[in-house]
């Protein structure tokens, strides 16, 4: 019989808001934290307390009680309680790479700021772990990592195993196969606690590859276990051989190295994401409860990730104040959204509602900074007359689409109620770019507006002017950077001529072709000449599950809008872009049964209407669907039939693109079909293929039928915390998702598969469209145009453009999206030194700068890169 070492970990898992609304649970982890306090002060034989991996209960427990700051300092300090790595535990499929990095990197200083971070990556309850997690841990230095879900143990021959990246990373990973409460209190009774660990080392020492056993003491919002030194005490007298030691996490991986390394017991590789869905273990329903929350994230990322940060970094460059804090503000207050409960909807109706004002608040600052930082940028551009500044945050030159507002006043600017002169009212204006040349723009729409001016040292000025909304394309768009066109009044609008892209009853660009009949949208690609039909077909089937997971009533029935009466128009043409409007009803069962076995007899009408748009020059067919959904305890998905001879799809991941097959393995049991992704999939048979892309939108499946249909999940409705558990019955009825909802999507389709097609850069761009600010008539020593980063060649995917959190460096970040090794080009402008980094923008290894600021490395596939680049004088 083996002989064990019994490590016991005493922690609570603190979810911030769940059940319970954040404040009534902020209030629990008082009382948790000043009775923890407490108790190391009068027992020194309880050594160690774990607050689950995170410090964000920090700042939720001393916004309460900052009188104890220096008493939890001084037990952090010592080592008894234990912080961090992460700010917070979330979901890591639901939140961007950037968020998961981000997650890190703030946690990583704030448990700093305390005295040190525990080294273990600690991640209890996510409901699966990205493919790249063991990359990431590596770039902040910590190689092991102790979880809860997404690994079928049963399946596995060891609970620890190497987890590899695709990269090539590799750390230890030791999965809790009894769960974080396996000890979640030991008895302070001799006989009690000896037939508890007898049964803990005959359920987990089969399994072990090492005579080391985890107990995890504790579990969901749990105090300490305040008679633990005299249950251990007892226990210890009792045992036979064992060792029962209360110890911390990062000694019990300390000691399972070492005896790995003893014994040289060989461990499985696992390459793969964590994502083993046996018994619905990952929860996978999440990702689609409460859809409006994915998206709210999707926007609030966006504005911080690709617009805030970027241009706030390349104003610093040029004399600007980095705004630090506002975006350190700004990232946690997004991440309080991030928490895995959070983030996947799953609870109470109370809980989620206050993270809408998180999310509008995070937007605010972020829009705020851009546009900050654009004007600082703006005001140093030499401009002849009033201008727009058109802003690529994207690392390669690009032409797109521009939609901006032309202001043109109509009276004086003044500190009483604006006047409005008619006389000065414009007929029109020309938009011309630096050579002079005229560019064809569109006018969608015109009103009269009060402006108003903000000056620190005055009050607000107002001014009346005529706002015209115009869109147009902007060509060679610099890499990280801007190009000015001009606006000159004139007597009338100018009118342009090109070819149509409404012709024949079909929207056409000469890249794309779309057309709307009998039920459905077709696509052709007129690079490869194929032909998509049966697209953007919407599906309802009934949903007789819960918050966690998805279920399908016994007696389901399924609705399409194929067989739909649709009202099509064209709604918009111009030489820039053009729009059909397709209205249609779906009639949907009112809600499930009673006993949610079927669906209602009584059917409710659910509005649907998609606005698809072709631009000149853009290979994609844009689509923009509004549901009014009146219909409860159902699943709307939008269907688009590929055609492909695959097994296979490609989803954009967390630094990486994962390829799945259609069926998930047959030994797991009740396991999801569904799959997630971040912002495009892609389904290809090598020759030609359909690239999917969403705004926040993450879940999507490829059935396994004839036309090898790919669907994209919009709603998820329901009313129940969790199925057949009255006990844990919560008010849950916003979830059902009644009322407008606005979903964007879009069609790329290609020739070849989605390498070749870079279908990744068509992603960026349209989930990063340019960005426009108008500015003035001033002097500047800036040029028209300008880039701040670029970097080469296209496989290298930018995930961050930004200050340095401790030093002033200019930071990008960047994978490689394929497998190869590629040759790299990154080139900064003025900078002078440069220096790998690691995640924790430390410095690895210093590059040779060329001129004009360019840097060449041979990046590995899907490598994560960090630089940093230094310059003299800021």
């Amino acid at each position: 019989m083996s002989v064990y070492t019994l490590h016991v970990i005493s922690h609570t898992h603190w979810d911030r808001e769940w059940y319970l609304s954040f404040q009534a649970l902020r209030l629990r982890l008082v009382d948790l934290i000043d009775n923890l306090l407490d108790l190391l002060d009068r027992d020194p034989e309880f050594r160690f307390f774990h607050l689950d991996g995170q410090t964000i209960v920090l700042e939720d427990y001393l916004e309460i009680k900052p009188e104890n700051e220096e008493r939890l300092r001084k037990h952090i300090r010592s080592g008894r309680i234990l912080i961090g790595p992460w700010y917070q535990q979330n979901d890591q499929f639901l939140v961007s790479a950037e968020s998961n990095v981000r997650n890190m990197l703030i946690g990583m200083r704030s448990a700093g700021d305390f005295g040190g971070p525990m080294m273990v990556g600690y991640c209890p309850d996510t409901f699966g772990n990205v493919s790249q997690m063991p990359q990431i841990l590596r770039g902040f230095g910590i190689d092991n990592m102790l979880f809860g879900r997404g690994f079928n143990a049963g399946a596995h021959p060891r609970t620890e195993f190497e987890w590899e990246s695709p990269d090539g990373s590799r750390i230890l990973a030791i999965v809790m196969p009894l769960w974080y409460n396996n000890a979640e209190r030991i008895p302070a009774d001799p006989e009690a606690v000896v037939d508890m660990l007898d049964r803990l080392k005959n359920a987990m020492g089969p399994k072990a590859a090492v005579p080391h056993l985890l107990l995890m003491n504790g579990v969901d919002h749990l105090e300490p276990q305040y008679d633990l030194s005299v249950a251990i005490r007892l226990a210890s007298e009792r045992l036979r051989g064992d060792t029962l030691i209360h110890t911390n996490m990062p000694a019990y991986v300390g000691a399972v190295k070492a005896s790995l390394a003893e014994s040289g017991v060989e461990l499985e590789v696992f390459r793969n994401e964590l994502r083993e869905d046996n018994h619905r273990q990952v929860l996978a329903g999440t990702l689609t409860t409460r859809m409006y929350l994915k998206q709210a994230n999707h926007g609030s990322q966006t504005w911080l990730e690709r617009y805030a940060e970027p241009v706030s970094t390349c104003a610093w460059t040029l004399g600007g104040k980095y705004p630090s804090g506002a975006l350190t503000y700004a990232w946690k207050l997004l991440m309080q959204n991030h928490t895995h409960d959070s983030i996947c909807g799953c609870g109470d109706d109370q809980a989620h509602r206050e993270m809408e004002p998180r999310f509008r608040q995070v937007n605010q600052v972020a829009e705020d900074l851009t546009n900050r930082s654009i004007d600082h940028l703006a005001r140093k551009i030499k401009t002849d007359a009033d201008s727009l500044v058109v802003f690529n945050t994207l690392a390669w030159e690009r032409t797109d689409k521009v939609r901006a507002t032309v202001d043109l006043p109509l009276g004086d600017i003044t500190y009483g109620e604006p006047e409005i002169d008619l006389t000065r009212e414009a007929r029109g204006f020309q938009i011309t770019d630096a050579g002079g040349r005229p560019v064809p723009f569109a006018v969608t729409g015109s009103r009269i507006i009060s402006t108003r001016t903000l000056i620190p040292s005055e009050l607000p000025r107002l001014q009346m002017v005529k706002r015209f909304s115009i869109e147009f394309i902007a060509e060679n768009v610099p890499a990280v950077g801007y190009k000015t066109y001009a606006i000159t009044p004139a007597g009338s609008m100018p009118e342009f001529a090109g070819p149509p892209l409404f012709d024949g009853g079909a929207l056409t660009n000469g890249m794309v072709r779309a057309s709307f009949d009998r039920g459905a949208l077709t696509v052709e690609s007129l690079s490869d000449g194929r032909v998509y039909r049966n697209l953007n077909v919407f599906e309802d089937c009934g949903e007789a599950g819960d918050e966690y997971t998805r279920a399908k009533p016994a007696r389901d029935a399924r609705f399409t809008s194929a067989e739909c009466e649709a009202q099509v128009s064209v709604i918009d043409r111009s030489p820039i872009s053009a729009t059909l409007r397709v209205e249609q009803t779906l009639m949907l069962p009112e809600s499930a049964t009673e006993d949610y076995s079927g669906r209602s007899e009584r059917l409710v009408p659910c509005p649907v209407a998609s606005y698809i748009t072709v631009t000149r020059g853009i290979s994609r067919v844009d689509i923009r669907t509004e549901v009014e959904n009146n219909a409860k305890d159902h699943r709307l998905r939008v269907l688009f039939a590929t055609g492909l001879d695959t097994e296979v799809s490609h989803a954009d991941g967390h630094f990486d693109v994962v390829t799945r097959p259609i069926a998930v393995p047959k030994e797991w049991v009740n396991a999801a079909t569904a799959r997630p992704q971040q912002s495009w999939v892609d389904v290809n048979d090598g020759k030609s293929g359909l690239c999917l892309i969403n705004r926040g939108l993450p879940e999507y499946e490829l059935y396994d039928d004839e036309d090898r249909t790919l669907a994209l999940t919009l709603l998820r409705c329901m009313a129940r915390f969790v199925a057949g558990n009255e006990a844990l019955a919560l008010e849950t009825a916003e979830a059902q998702c009644i009322g407008k909802h606005v979903f964007e999507y879009s069609i790329r389709p290609h020739a070849g598969n989605w390498e070749r097609a870079r279908v990744w850069r068509q992603a960026n761009r349209f989930n990063a469209p340019l960005y426009v600010r108008q500015t003035g008539a001033h002097d500047g020593d800036l040029p028209a145009e300008m880039s701040f980063v670029e970097v080469e060649p296209a496989e290298l995917v930018v995930t961050a453009i930004k200050k340095a959190e401790s030093e002033d460096r200019l930071i990008v970040r960047f994978y490689n999206v394929g497998d190869e090794d590629v040759e790299g080009v990154v080139t900064v402008p003025g900078a002078k030194s440069c220096d790998v980094m690691n995640l924790n923008e430390e410095p690895v290894e210093r590059l040779r700068v060329g001129d004009g600021g360019s840097v060449r490395l041979s990046v590995g596939g899907r490598r994560i890169v960090t630089l940093g680049f230094g310059f003299v004088g800021l």
